[in-house]
Order: structure tokens, then sequence, then C-alpha cells
């Protein structure tokens, strides 16, 4: 791995607004999960333990199409503005 694929990590984490923490959680989940032989940018900040919010319609619509339904969801109050997120992207970006 030449200077190259670090310039190219170092880029591409300050596009996506990485901070230290989110970083340490990527490079953790890669070193516990990685199976190939070489490492590229995309192992590292493909990995995001962040929760998607959902708006009260936007969730709705999740449940019209059947991709969820309403106990799949948790409202969270942030900013006096109502958001819903899922449970399990709740749980998951704890861990």
């Amino acid at each position: 791995m030449g200077n190259g694929f670090f310039d190219v990590l170092y880029e591409r984490l300050v596009k996506n607004g990485f901070t230290g923490q989110r970083l340490e959680d990527a490079v953790n989940h890669v070193i516990d999960s990685f199976q190939y032989k070489e490492l590229n940018v995309a192992d590292v900040v493909s990995f995001d333990k962040r929760a998607k919010l959902f708006s009260y319609n936007q969730m709705c619509n999740e449940i019209a199409n059947g991709q969820s339904v309403m106990d799949d969801y948790k409202r969270l109050q942030i900013d006096g503005k109502n958001y819903w997120v899922r449970k399990v992207d709740l749980e998951n970006a704890k861990r």
C-alpha cells in the first residue's frame, strides 16, 4: 500500500465529514471483518454507524410501501422537531 492510498483515504475522510470517533469505529470494523488480501479506501469510508432520521411522511411512505411497520420505528425529538428512526439502526449505532 503506497502513499497514494493514504492520500485518497484522507481526502475521502474529509469529504465525508469523518470525526475521530467515526474513523476509529470504521477502522475497527474493517479490522474485525476484513476478508480480502488488499485493503481499499471504500472498505473504510463505507462503514457508517449513524442511524438515518425519517420525517413523519418518509416513515409513512416506508410503511405504505411495505418496507417496514410502525413498530420498527422510535420517535425522537431533536431541537424541538420530531423524527423517526428504525429501532434496529439505533441499536446498531450504539455498538
